[in-house]
């Protein structure tokens, strides 16, 4: 081959040889320069997987604090709670007799990534009604305190106080308090929950 037409060849070689090393070292450029992903916060992650240990079957003591006489004799019954919608939230189905009278109820809790809020609602056969209720944490879910309104007949709005606290791996409670016209909190239930072996 002639040095003339040597030339050619040995230059579009090297353009060759250089597009692919420059496009490497731009793509990589680019790829450090580039804004760190977004968690997707439609995706359950750590408050819900502590919540989620709570899952399986229960026996529950409920017991009536503050109160005197029978009224305030412990009633018996039992939950289940079930991780739902992938993970996103707990639910919990109870069946207990409370004062000779069978009660069911229905709690379904969660935690809004979007305002970083643990959430509750609240059912059950003593009413037509929904509670719902937000809650905070400062020990990883452990203990919950949740705040919210319960409607009642005759004396209109309530503050309501619920606060899930973690015994151990087989055993929560959940406390409800009010808060009374002088303006101070009190307790009026507790339930204890115990995980069937």
């Amino acid at each position: 081959m002639s040095e003339q037409k040597r030339w050619p060849v040995v230059v579009a070689l090297g353009a060759i040889l250089l597009i692919p090393g420059s496009a490497i070292s731009k793509g990589k450029t680019g790829s450090q320069n580039a804004a760190p992903a977004k968690a997707d916060s439609t995706k359950p992650g750590a408050p819900h997987a502590s919540l989620a240990k709570l899952a399986g079957d229960y026996t529950r003591v409920i017991k009536f604090v503050g109160q005197t006489g029978a009224a305030a004799a412990p009633s018996s019954g039992t939950a289940k709670i079930s991780v739902v919608l992938g993970g996103r939230f707990i639910l919990e189905e109870s069946k207990d007799t409370v004062f000779g009278r069978p009660v069911e109820g229905l709690r379904l809790y969660g935690y809004n990534n979007a305002t970083k809020q643990y959430e509750m609602v609240r059912m059950y056969t003593m009413s037509t009604g929904m509670t719902m209720m937000k809650g905070t944490s400062s020990d990883d879910g452990k203990t919950i305190d949740f705040v919210g309104d319960m409607e009642t007949s005759g004396a209109g709005k309530m503050a309501l106080r619920a606060q899930l606290r973690q015994v151990n791996d087989d055993e929560f409670a959940v406390v409800l308090s009010t808060t009374g016209a002088d303006g101070k909190e009190s307790a009026f239930q507790e339930t204890d929950y115990t995980r069937k072996k």
